[in-house]
């Protein structure tokens, strides 16, 4: 019965598929569309909020062309609309996916959308709240009677939404090494031997998802090698799991 009904909700032509992802893709730009005009609204107040939490009190940010503040503003508007717009899209998605899905599948799937959103969101918010005010004031310990400081806002800004970006990728690693373990891809026994390895893949990650310090390399390597820890912890809970002979003597 089940099979029957999987069936019926798989059936239609490419075409149709496709017209149906083109809706998808429409209802959720049009989403996005409405949500940049409030996000322009705020995106100054957004900008002067991260100044006032990352910088001392009176410090400035400087721009070097005329149209400079009205891209950094029109950045911050586009990444604002996005990240207010992401649960529309994953609903949309969801939707669009869950037709072709029996009953466990959807059980199964659900736990990782949520679990994925709710690691991107603290990735993100260990980049905006830890990283970028440690590089802030790291950067400013250099301060001297013949050193000032002249930062841009557009260097700023790309910094943060860097910070924030890679953090919010870097912390999806658990759920990756969550499924290689899952599926057998990966023994759980050889994780836990190659733990130098993989903090070397992380600092390797760390570099090439954040901005090129070594400062907000080590800030977020260092939540991400902790969330390895946990899903080594986690993994041994999975009750699919597929033991290696090594975990078995």
């Amino acid at each position: 019965m089940e099979r029957e009904e999987h069936s019926r909700r798989t059936d239609g032509s490419f075409f149709d598929h496709l017209e149906a992802l083109r809706g998808v893709l429409l209802r959720g730009l049009a989403v996005y569309a409405l949500l940049f005009l409030p996000a322009w609204y705020f995106a100054p107040k957004l900008r002067d909020l991260l100044l006032s939490f990352a910088a001392p009190e009176g410090f400035k940010l400087h721009y070097f062309s005329l149209l400079e503040p009205f891209f950094v503003q029109l950045k911050v508007a586009l990444a604002l609309a996005l990240l207010v717009s992401l649960p529309v899209w994953l609903k949309l998605l969801w939707d669009f996916i869950v037709p072709a899905l029996r009953e466990n599948e959807r059980r199964a799937g659900r736990l990782p959308v949520v679990a994925g959103s709710f690691l991107a969101a603290a990735g993100a918010s260990v980049g905006i709240f830890l990283i970028l005010p440690a590089v802030v004031r790291f950067s400013l310990s250099f301060v001297s009677d013949s050193l000032d400081p002249v930062i841009g806002i557009g260097g700023f800004i790309d910094f943060a939404l860097a910070a924030a970006l890679g953090g919010a990728l870097l912390f999806q690693f658990p759920l990756v090494l969550l499924a290689l373990v899952a599926t057998g891809v990966v023994p759980l026994a050889a994780l836990r031997r190659k733990r130098g390895e993989v903090l070397v893949g992380l600092l390797i990650a760390g570099a090439l998802l954040t901005p090129p310090d070594a400062v907000s390399q080590l800030l977020l390597t260092l939540p991400a090698y902790l969330l390895f820890e946990a899903t080594l912890l986690v993994a041994r809970l999975l009750p699919f799991r597929k033991e290696s002979p090594d975990e078995r003597d």
